[in-house]
């Protein structure tokens, strides 16, 4: 059984391998990458003889249709996402393999690939796709499924996540967050979708040592992120789904406050002198420049030394609904490197696949995942076992509802 890595060398691909390689299911791991000397001394890196390197351009369509139809599982770790999901999907669609799992999450890539369209084409081809099996959307909207499972109703859903500067991936990333940030973002109130201006709309929330640190009050903003759309097909009843982030050190979420309000998120280009430029690939360009020379432990926006037991990303998820006439209240929260958070899920479908434990069609984690319970616990329990910090900590409460 082989799979395909695409973008093998990158951050958050590096995860998804290691536990890759511990579950045992693939004899054969191939990495591609546009960076081919990065892909192969990544594979050499590991001394695993499953392990091999391969040149590989998403963009271009033919040579990367003849790499899936050699492999029996695909793996897409591509980035950034909003750009690279859609060429990589329309070429997995025309290729001969059955099966696939990537870690996407823009909601323009989820609404131009997941159509009706697709979805029935994929079920009468027999493919099995995963769509967003990452961290969040993944593990978090999976939990959220298991948290219903406990409960006779769901109506609302609330995350409260922040995102350490010093993870890895640097301006990739950046370009992908901001994205997540910029202009109108989609948000699921009163039981619809609705916009607001992502940047513009403050809550404060507290973390706390009920959540995953003792930060204090600070303020969060929304966030652009496809569980609006894939959370209501799962739980139809929702009125609500809340998604606040901030980032930190707090300084750095107010530089980004800051960026966008003089236009520096902005993707359409504007006329400076004689030349036309995108002010985001501005802002990408300066970050790149900052990110290369940035010391080891050490912010490249705040610069603030800082050991990898003191950073801090997490994710908090309130889950509302009621069991047995009562009020149901479901809590969890984690703090974890992003990059364990995000590849281990995509590992475990990977691994399902392989396993034959995916049925056909175009799907959702909230779809696919047949055992929420099993799946957040294996997640969970891989981070310790492989070596890396979690903090976690879940309950679910009841109360008469005339409470």
């Amino acid at each position: 059984m082989k799979i395909l890595i695409l973008g093998g060398a990158g951050a958050q691909a590096a995860y998804a391998i290691e536990k890759i390689l511990k579950d045992g299911a693939f004899d054969g791991v191939v990495l591609a990458d546009y960076d081919e000397e990065r892909a192969t001394a990544k594979a050499a890196s590991l001394e695993d003889d499953r392990v091999s390197a391969v040149h590989c351009d998403v963009l271009d369509k033919e040579p990367l249709i003849e790499l899936m139809n050699q492999a029996d599982v695909v793996a897409n770790c591509t980035g950034p996402y909003y750009k690279l999901l859609p060429p990589t999907f329309d070429a997995f669609m025309e290729s001969d393999r059955k099966k696939d799992v990537d870690c996407w999450d823009p909601i323009a890539a989820f609404e131009e690939v997941m159509t009706d369209e697709a979805k029935q084409e994929a079920i009468d081809k027999g493919k099995s796709i995963i769509i967003g099996l990452g961290g969040s959307p993944g593990l978090i909207p999976v939990e959220i499924m298991y948290a219903d499972s406990l409960m006779d109703t769901t109506d609302t859903v609330k995350l409260h996540m922040i995102m350490d500067e010093l993870e890895e991936g640097g301006p990739a990333v950046w370009d992908h967050m901001l994205e997540n940030f910029n202009g109108t973002v989609h948000v699921w109130k009163d039981g619809r979708l609705q916009e607001e201006n992502g940047l513009e709309v403050v809550e404060r929330f507290e973390y706390d040592e009920h959540t995953f640190g003792d930060i204090g009050e600070i303020d969060v903003y929304s966030l652009g992120h496809p569980e609006v759309y894939t959370l209501p097909k799962a739980l139809p009843d929702l009125d609500e789904i809340s998604i606040k982030i901030s980032m930190y050190p707090i300084k750095v979420m107010d530089m980004v406050v800051d960026c966008n309000r003089i236009g520096l998120l902005e993707t359409d280009p504007i006329r400076v002198g004689d030349v036309e430029v995108a002010p985001r690939s501005v802002l990408l360009a300066l970050m790149e420049n900052l990110y290369e020379t940035a010391e080891e432990n050490r912010g490249f926006l705040a610069p603030e030394y800082r050991e990898e037991e003191d950073r801090m990303s997490g994710t908090s998820i309130t889950v509302y609904g009621s069991k047995d006439g009562q009020k149901a209240v479901y809590r969890s929260s984690f703090s974890s490197l992003m990059g364990p958070a995000t590849g281990f899920p995509l590992a475990i479908g990977a691994r399902l696949l392989a396993e034959d434990k995916v049925k056909a069609g175009m799907m959702i984690p909230e779809e696919a995942i047949e055992d929420p319970e099993a799946f957040v616990e294996e997640a969970f329990a891989s981070m310790p076992e492989l070596g890396y910090n979690l903090t976690r900590q879940s309950a679910i409460e009841y109360q008469l509802a005339s409470e």
